[in-house]
């Protein structure tokens, strides 16, 4: 039975099929008040669906995820609504292994990161393919922006990790992680490399040392995920033992603009 409830400023929908609530890092950095939609499995009630759009008539902007791309939410969605496909995310899973030695001599694991304008120069001039690229309702500037706020808003936050490569002082690349230890598995959230360093191994790096800090720490998976259009980010992923498991459709919707 889905519950509809209110904690201070924060609502949400929840039930079997799905879970939906407000975005407050989306209403704060687009300025619209906006939430976001976790599709878990199909559904085919009429009743869920419209209760779950009555709902999201409440905001602006809704980004909506319909895990493993279920046909069936698809169709409903087309149908009832004029939310369109920003994304299909690849996701990649990989069982911490490991296999070789890192350059510890350059990468750096930590927790509480502090603000970084190195880390924010390459946030801000990489991830040139994204889903806020494909909205045509969202500025450009804000879109371009997302990654960079990303990374400041995770700056000296706990769980939230860096590993950095370093280079006399000078940071050329990062790779942004959270743990999950209740089920034993990590989620990276970003990987970017200075353009004059892509190619030479850096990344590789960042993942060899994240391995080592998930043995450490117990933790037995990694998963990642990345658009379909990005070749670079699959043969990448895959090149290093990470396995597909599943394709997750992205859509936004935007109830006032429909």
């Amino acid at each position: 039975m889905l519950q509809h409830y209110q904690r201070g400023t924060l609502e949400k929908l929840s039930g079997e099929e799905f879970d939906a609530y407000e975005s407050t890092i989306d209403t704060k950095y687009f300025g619209v008040s906006s939430a976001k939609v976790l599709l878990n499995k199909a559904c085919l009630v009429d009743q869920r669906q419209n209760e779950l759009l009555r709902f999201l008539q409440n905001f602006e902007f809704i980004v909506i995820i319909n895990k493993a791309n279920d046909s069936s939410n698809n169709h409903w969605l087309g149908e009832k609504t004029k939310a369109f496909l920003t994304d299909m995310n690849i996701q990649f899973s990989k069982k911490v292994s490991i296999t070789k030695e890192c350059d510890n001599d350059f990468t750096r694991v930590a927790d509480n990161f502090p603000e970084s304008e190195q880390v924010v120069k390459i946030a801000e001039t990489s991830f040139n393919s994204s889903r806020f690229l494909n909205d045509p309702y969202l500025p450009v500037e804000k879109a371009r922006g997302i990654y960079a706020d990303i990374v400041k808003n995770a700056f000296r936050k706990q769980g939230r990790f860096f590993i950095t490569f370093q280079r006399l002082e000078r940071i050329i690349g990062f790779l942004l992680f959270s743990v999950d230890q209740t089920i034993s598995f990590s989620t990276i959230e970003l990987v970017a490399i200075h353009q004059d360093f892509r190619g030479t191994g850096v990344g590789r790096s960042l993942i060899c040392a994240m391995e080592h800090h998930m043995a450490k720490m117990k933790v037995e998976t990694i998963i990642v995920g990345t658009q379909l259009t990005n070749f670079n980010a699959l043969k990448f992923y895959t090149s290093y033992g990470f396995s597909y498991f599943q394709c997750n459709s992205i859509y936004h919707y935007w109830p006032l603009k429909s």
